[in-house]
């Protein structure tokens, strides 16, 4: 059995290449595209496009960090960070899942959910008294809050589809059975 290959339009309706069902599907489920049928993708934005999305992030948040409240200065570079990280969700790649960070910030949360930020600061409090307890409860509401909206939104979209085919089995299963 061969692999299905996908074709690829822009968000203006061109034809951009093709890909594997594979990437088509991390794509979808990323929310990067969006499905045509069964042979055609179509990209939300293009990689220009993703960047448009992130200087548009920065500049909305005023460049200020949601982590220690920093402002930004023009000269030092402002980052986006995943609230939830790209490696730890395929839908991580949300414009909702941004936020505007200073670097430090930024490499210091690492590979870590928000949540798991929170508790790494509380931890070592006394490398952090930059961060000041208000924006740390903050912090911790927010990433309590955010989290569990993020991944009951995951549930849905990802594990409907295999409970369906898993009752599909035990259906089968039980018809043998007889």
């Amino acid at each position: 059995m061969g692999h299905k290959i996908i074709a690829v339009f822009g968000p203006d309706n061109r034809y951009l290449s093709h890909c594997t069902e594979k990437r088509a599907t991390s794509l979808l489920n990323s929310q990067r595209a969006t499905r045509v049928n069964a042979t055609t993708i179509k990209l939300i934005y293009t990689k220009k496009g993703w960047v448009n999305v992130k200087h548009t992030l920065i500049k909305n948040a005023n460049r200020i960090c949601y982590i220690c409240d920093k402002c930004i200065p023009e000269e030092e570079v402002a980052t986006v960070d995943h609230v939830i990280p790209a490696s730890r969700s395929a839908q991580a790649n949300t414009y909702s899942n941004l936020q505007c960070c200073c670097e430090e910030c930024n490499h210091d949360k690492d590979n870590r959910k928000l949540s798991e930020y929170v508790r790494h600061i509380k931890a070592n409090r006394e490398d952090y008294s930059y961060i000041s307890d208000v924006k740390l409860k903050h912090l911790e509401a927010f990433a309590s809050h955010y989290e569990s909206e993020f991944y009951l939104a995951t549930d849905n979209i990802i594990y409907l589809p295999q409970s369906k085919s898993k009752n599909k089995n035990d259906k089968k299963r039980k018809k043998g059975r007889r």
